[in-house]
């Protein structure tokens, strides 16, 4: 079996156990994990999400050197995985003691981390939408450390993370609109029941207390339904 076979049985076994994960947050935490384990030289890994289409964050990773590498970048607004996230597929740096792009982050991943390269990865499904669902993180504490063999490796790995974090987002939300009808469908049943209104008036009412609360609609029938009590009341 050749080098290259032992991977893609790898990268196979990798693919299905991310589909065969509970949620989102365990999705990506294999989804760190596997990298740091699989790919020669990425030895800390993360992923920076894009929430709410503009605001990313890192709700995984491997080594809390990797997070601080990712915080900094949110902290100055520029750096590799911020590129990778909006700008382009792919962003190496081979040598940060020798990085002109971004000299403060540079510098102080460096000192505060001891990472010397890295590779940034877009996790996106659909190239002609050019939605970026962000980015998968690899960094080294050795220069030079992702040669083209394992940045191919690198690109098939997030191409199947994508999928799967895809794939686990869409699994949420439709999760949390299945709660949110249970949950609205029981308090319309209980004003039903104590006001004797019909099911649209007592859609109506919750509604106008969300407005007159600015409170979510959900949560407005959540709080009736845990509490047990009218609201207003």
């Amino acid at each position: 079996m050749t080098e290259q076979d032992s991977f893609n049985e790898r990268l196979a076994a990798i693919a299905r156990a991310l589909f065969h994960e509970p949620d989102l947050q365990a999705t990506l935490q294999r989804t760190v994990d596997d990298a740091a384990r699989t790919l020669n030289g990425a030895l800390y890994s993360s992923v920076s999400l894009v929430l709410h289409r503009r605001q990313v964050e890192t709700p995984v990773y491997t080594d809390d050197r990797a997070l601080w590498a990712d915080h900094l970048q949110y902290e100055l607004g520029t750096g590799p995985c911020l590129d990778a996230v909006w700008e382009q597929d792919t962003f190496g740096i081979e040598d940060l003691t020798t990085e002109t792009r971004y000299g403060t982050w540079s510098r102080r991943v460096v000192a505060e981390t001891g990472i010397h390269s890295s590779l940034s990865l877009q996790l996106f499904t659909d190239p002609e939408s050019a939605v970026s669902l962000g980015a998968l993180n690899l960094y080294s504490p050795q220069p030079r450390s992702f040669d083209p063999d394992t940045r191919a490796e690198a690109v098939a790995l997030a191409a199947h993370a994508a999928i799967a974090l895809q794939s686990a987002q869409t699994d949420a939300q439709l999760r949390s609109g299945l709660v949110t009808r249970t949950v609205i469908g029981q308090a319309e049943g209980i004003l039903m029941e104590r006001l004797k209104i019909t099911a649209d008036q007592a859609f109506g009412l919750l509604s106008r207390l969300s407005q007159q609360r600015n409170v979510k609609l959900r949560d407005v029938a959540r709080a009736l339904v845990e509490t047990g009590a009218l609201p207003g009341d």
